[in-house]
């Protein structure tokens, strides 16, 4: 895997992570608070979220989240291709 692939790799899931994260913004927006519970606590079994769900984000921690997403992610995507890389 040359290392442009492994660029585009470390972009490509940062901008996944980004999407994701605009996508759940968008879920807490339209759906009422009690379907958002049950739908955290469906994908994160063992975790209640009845007592930590927020539904007022103001939009600088909206837009300081979809940053860090993206960087989070975009290190991710990073190791696993340099990863990869290496193993092959």
């Amino acid at each position: 895997m040359p290392r442009t692939e492994v660029k585009n790799f470390a972009l490509a899931s940062g901008i996944t992570g980004a999407i994701v994260y605009i996508s759940c913004i968008i879920f807490m927006s339209v759906l009422p608070k009690e379907t958002l519970i049950k739908l955290a606590n469906l994908i994160f079994h063992g975790i209640d979220f009845s007592k930590i769900i927020r539904m007022d984000i103001p939009v600088r921690e909206i837009l300081i989240g979809v940053v860090a997403s993206f960087f989070l992610w975009g290190v991710i995507g990073y190791l696993l291709a340099f990863i990869y890389k290496k193993l092959n």
